[in-house]
């Protein structure tokens, strides 16, 4: 089991690893070549990047969050179809982190960009 905690390693400006508290979700080493704005200690990672959501589905426990970063070219949203969460604005290398409290799946999409779809599974 990995340690709790995240981290992120800026190499060249670029994201090279993310941990959540149980498995690697991090995407390829250079995936993001915006500076990361914010930590994100204790998330499983979502990239934001060609208009989609990386990975498309999580899996996580009740207590445990989640991190998107927008290593897109355009701003994006995480935002919850049921209301129950909406991000700001995210511009290219902001990121945004949601708890996960109680045990449900949340699908979600990005605002300006409807065909964008997401979906976290909490148990």
């Amino acid at each position: 089991m990995l340690a709790l905690g995240a981290s992120i390693a800026l190499a060249g400006g670029a994201l090279a690893g993310c941990f959540s508290e149980r498995e690697a979700t991090a995407p390829a080493e250079g995936v993001c070549s915006f500076p990361i704005t914010e930590g994100v200690p204790g998330s499983t990672i979502v990239v934001i990047q060609d208009f989609a959501f990386g990975p498309g589905e999580v899996r996580i426990r009740a207590g445990e969050r989640v991190t998107w970063i927008n290593c897109d070219t355009d701003t994006h949203t995480s935002t919850s179809d049921g209301g129950v969460w909406a991000s700001p604005i995210l511009i290219p290398g902001e990121a945004f982190t949601q708890a996960f409290p109680t045990v449900g799946e949340f699908p979600y999409h990005c605002e300006p960009h409807p065909f964008m779809i997401g979906r976290v599974i909490v148990d």
